[in-house]
């Protein structure tokens, strides 16, 4: 018995692909054929249930492109549990059959998928559930929109959002992170530590507002400093999140701005993100009629300046300055008043001595 499955046209052809694989899964050669761009792949595989289930994983795991915000595919799980709504493990138990044959399909014993399927509130490996859902061709997304606590194996639980993740909030937090915060990572102990500094307590509020609205009610723990700026402390499970989304092992923990963000094309979300690195490390002079932004890592301000870019926005070129006890920095200014329109609408600051010079910034323009 044998079968063929193939599609041409417009539409996203991985998934179609994926489904009639699975439904021609165990009948003897099976093999696939992708074209992008008059681009060809090939490849001819032995379909036993393991070989299957593996080579399905990683057609599952080919990057599609989408428009729009998208962190799942940035979000590493090997590290979380989750639990999920009850009417998503109602689906999932209506759909598992035979225990011992989907445990074998997706390598975990017979007694842990009974429990997927009927314990409520069992903590689920995220990979686990992952690779269950895509033997039950159950898309990614709605797995996502039914997981409700996530955790690590030595954090508190977390409640999980999906909506609140992609949202504006959430680029405020990172961009802090890469301006006046980092993570502190004890690899031995499997902590993750992302924290926040900074000596003016409006930004330090906005940040603690934004972590609650991305997080929900999540401890914060803070430490008040008087010469080096107030801290605030997330937990470990928000703190890998922040690492994972941040790729912070890929980088050797190098500070860059995460390449999701730059398929973001909502101006209003590129300016938050924007607005919290401005706060951080922005600099105005009203008088000389500039908006100007440095940091020491080279590419992370030519990654800020991308952004900008994107945002409609035509910077200056980086130059370098040292200070007087030899730091390098590198920084690029905002001129003309086309560009402070866009950063008006768009950025702004939270910080109130800035926004207060923003405000005279603008005034030099207005019509009289």
């Amino acid at each position: 018995m044998c079968g063929i499955i193939g599609y041409v046209g417009q539409k996203e052809a991985n998934q179609i692909l994926i489904a009639g694989l699975e439904r021609l899964e165990y009948r003897g050669y099976d093999s696939e054929l992708i074209s992008s761009k008059n681009r060809f792949s090939y490849k001819k595989i032995v379909a036993n249930q393991s070989e299957m289930s593996t080579y399905l994983q990683k057609l599952k795991d080919i990057p599609i492109q989408e428009q729009g915000m998208n962190i799942l595919n940035s979000m590493k799980l090997e590290h979380y549990y989750c639990r999920i709504s009850l009417s998503f493990q109602k689906t999932l138990e209506k759909k598992i059959i035979n225990y011992t044959k989907i445990g074998e399909a997706v390598n975990v014993s017979r007694t842990t998928i009974a429990r997927i399927a009927v314990v409520r509130n069992y903590w689920i490996h995220f990979e686990t559930l992952l690779r269950l859902a895509a033997l039950l061709r159950i898309d990614k997304k709605e797995v996502f929109d039914n997981v409700i606590t996530i955790k690590t194996k030595n954090s508190f639980p977390l409640s999980f959002n999906l909506k609140s993740l992609e949202s504006p909030s959430l680029l405020r937090i990172i961009a802090h992170i890469l301006g006046d915060g980092g993570i502190q990572v004890i690899e031995n102990e499997k902590k993750y530590r992302a924290f926040y500094v900074n000596n003016q307590q409006e930004l330090l509020d906005s940040f603690g507002e934004d972590i609650k609205q991305v997080f929900g009610d999540v401890k914060l723990y803070s430490r008040n400093r008087e010469l080096q700026g107030n801290e605030i402390w997330l937990p470990t499970t928000v703190g890998l999140l922040l690492y994972n989304l941040l790729d912070y092992k890929t980088l050797n923990k190098k500070k860059r701005i995460p390449p999701f963000i730059y398929q973001i094309d909502d101006k209003r979300w590129l300016g938050a993100f924007l607005q919290a690195l401005y706060d951080d490390e922005g600099f105005l002079y009203p008088d000389k009629r500039m908006i100007v932004i440095a940091q020491k890592s080279r590419d992370l301000i030519n990654d800020i300046r991308n952004i900008v870019i994107k945002l409609g926005i035509r910077p200056n070129k980086i130059l370098i300055h040292k200070s007087k006890n030899r730091t390098t920095m590198h920084y690029f200014s905002i001129t003309h008043k086309d560009n402070f329109k866009i950063f008006n609408e768009y950025v702004g600051f939270k910080h109130p001595v800035k926004m207060k010079k923003l405000e005279t910034l603008m005034k030099k323009y207005e019509v009289r």
